[in-house]
C-alpha cells in the first residue's frame, strides 16, 4: 500500500509541479523550503525537537494556521513541559507560523507525502502526537506514523461537499487511513456525517465546532497608520476580500458604476494570492483608476483604490469598510472565511459558490447578516441598495456579529477533549466522556 501511496503522490508532484516553482519564488528562502520539504533540518532545530516532549501540529495554509494560534497558546500554557513542532505546506502560512516562534513553537515546512521522508521526519520530530488540521490527510504520513505507534488526530475537520464528492470514489483508500487515526474532531453534522460515510468509526468522532469563530481581531489597528487615515477620510469605502481570479475585474466595473452615485466611494482590494498583486495593479492602470499600494504607505485622500500587497493586514481592514464582498464566492473556489468581517460587525456580499464555509453562510443568510448575488448585476445593484442603506448596514452587522457570537468555543472544547486523551493515555473511551460532558 505504501508504494502505491508513493507512486500517486509522485504524479501529483508532477502535475503539481508549475504550482510547486512558484511557491518557491514566493518563498522568503526557496532553499529552506526545498530542505526541509524533503526532511532535512538545520542543527538548530534538530536540537530543538530533542529538548521535550513535541506534538505535532501540521496546517497547510495561512487560514488554519490562523485558526490554530488560540490553541497553541492554550496548550503551551496548559503544558509547561512540552513543545509544539508546527508545520505549513505554504510560504504564505510559513510566514504567518514565524511570527509566533518561541522555544517551545518550532516552524517548518510540511514534509513531501514520500513514505521515506515522512518516516524520516517523524524519527527527527519524535512527536508523542500528530494532530492535523481541517483535511490535510497525507497517506504516507498517517500510514508512517502508525507505524511509529504515534497516535494522529484531526483538529478542526472538516470536509467540503466538493471534496467529498472525490473521496468517494476513493472510500475504501479513505477507509483504510481513516481506521488509522485515533480521533476527528469535526466542524459541523455535516463534516461528522461525511467522516462517518468514508468510513470512519462514529466513535472517533467528535463535534465541536470551528475554532476560526474563536479568533479575536483587535479594534483600532488601523488608526495607527496615517497614510491609511488620509486614504480613509469622508469616504464611503468597499472592500473586496480574498479575491480571485477575475472578481477584481468584477468589483472594478461595480465600483466605476456605483461612483456615479457615491462620489465618495472608495475601493480596497486584497487579492487572495501575492502573486496576483501585478495583475490587478495592470488592470487598474488599463482602467484609469488611481491607486496605492499598502506596502508603500504613500496613498493619499486623491487615490481611489488601495491594492492590498502584504499579508496579515486584511483582517484589520475589515472593521473600516462600509461594505464587503467576500471573494472565491463568485468563481468556483468555494468563498473565503466572512468571520473576521462579521467580527467587525460588517455583513458580506458573496456569490453562489461558498461550499468551503458553507455551514457558516448559511447560518449568516438565515440570519440576514450576509447577502447572496448570482451575477455580476446582481452585485452592483445590491452594493448599491446597501451602500444607500445605512440603517440596514447596522442592523445586518450587529446579526452578523451576533451569529458569530453564538458559535464560538471550538477551542476550548477542543483543548478539553485532547487534554483528556493525552492524560488518560489515549482511550477513546475517556475521549466520549469528555464530550458528553462538555
Amino acid at each position: 500500500m505504501v508504494t502505491i501511496y508513493d507512486i500517486i503522490f509522485f504524479l501529483f508532484t508532477f502535475i503539481a509541479m508549475p504550482k510547486f516553482i512558484l511557491r518557491l519564488k514566493q518563498a522568503e528562502d526557496a532553499k529552506v523550503l526545498l530542505r526541509e520539504r524533503m526532511g532535512r533540518f538545520d542543527k538548530d532545530k534538530k536540537e530543538k525537537f530533542s529538548k521535550r516532549k513535541t506534538l505535532w501540529i501540521h496546517a497547510v495554509s495561512v487560514g488554519e494556521v490562523i485558526a490554530a494560534e488560540p490553541w497553541i497558546e492554550l496548550f503551551l500554557k496548559k503544558y509547561p513541559d512540552w513543545q509544539i513542532a508546527f508545520s505549513a505546506t505554504t510560504p504564505t502560512g510559513y510566514s504567518v507560523a514565524k511570527k509566533n516562534v518561541s522555544e517551545r513553537l518550532i516552524i517548518f515546512y510540511a514534509p513531501f507525502d514520500f513514505s521515506f521522508v515522512a518516516r524520516k521526519v517523524i524519527r527527527e520530530i519524535n512527536p508523542k502526537l500528530i494532530l492535523l488540521m481541517e483535511t490535510e490527510i497525507w497517506p504516507n504520513l498517517i500510514s508512517e506514523a502508525s507505524r511509529a505507534s504515534v497516535p494522529v488526530g484531526i483538529l478542526n475537520g472538516r470536509i467540503s461537499p466538493r471534496a467529498f464528492k472525490r473521496y468517494r470514489w476513493i472510500r475504501l483508500l479513505m477507509k483504510h487511513l481513516l481506521s488509522k487515526l485515533s480521533f476527528c474532531l469535526v466542524q459541523s453534522e455535516k463534516d461528522e456525517a461525511h467522516f462517518s460515510e468514508l468510513g470512519m468509526s462514529k466513535e472517533k468522532i467528535s463535534l465541536t465546532g470551528n475554532m476560526k469563530f474563536d479568533r479575536v481581531v483587535s479594534p483600532g489597528v488601523t488608526q495607527k497608520e496615517d497614510f491609511l487615515s488620509l486614504f480613509l477620510e469622508d469616504s464611503l469605502i468597499l472592500l473586496g476580500g480574498s479575491t480571485h481570479w477575475n472578481e477584481e475585474d468584477i468589483l472594478m466595473r461595480a465600483f466605476s458604476k456605483l461612483r456615479q452615485e457615491f462620489k465618495n466611494l472608495k475601493l480596497i482590494l486584497a487579492p487572495r494570492h501575492p502573486e496576483k498583486v501585478p495583475v490587478v495593479v495592470e488592470a487598474l492602470k488599463q482602467n484609469g483608476f488611481s491607486f496605492g499600494l499598502y506596502s508603500e504607505r504613500n496613498t493619499n485622500q486623491a487615490k481611489k483604490v488601495l491594492v492590498i500587497d502584504q499579508m496579515g493586514v486584511l483582517a484589520s481592514l475589515y472593521e473600516v469598510a462600509t461594505a464587503v464582498f467576500m471573494g472565491g464566492s463568485l468563481v468556483r473556489h468555494g468563498g473565503q472565511n466572512p468571520i473576521e468581517a462579521a467580527q467587525f460587525h460588517k455583513a458580506v456580499v458573496h456569490g453562489p459558490n461558498v461550499f468551503n464555509f458553507e455551514s457558516v453562510y448559511d447560518e449568516l443568510d438565515q440570519a440576514e447578516a450576509a447577502y447572496l448575488v448570482r451575477t455580476e448585476e446582481e452585485l452592483y445593484e445590491k452594493l448599491k441598495w446597501f451602500l444607500s442603506q445605512f440603517s440596514v448596514r447596522e442592523s445586518a452587522g450587529k446579526k452578523a456579529y451576533d451569529v458569530i457570537e453564538s458559535l464560538r468555543g471550538a477551542t476550548e472544547r477542543n483543548m478539553a477533549l485532547v487534554s483528556r486523551w493525552i492524560e488518560s493515555g489515549g482511550t477513546k473511551t475517556q475521549l466520549r466522556e469528555t464530550v458528553e460532558a462538555l
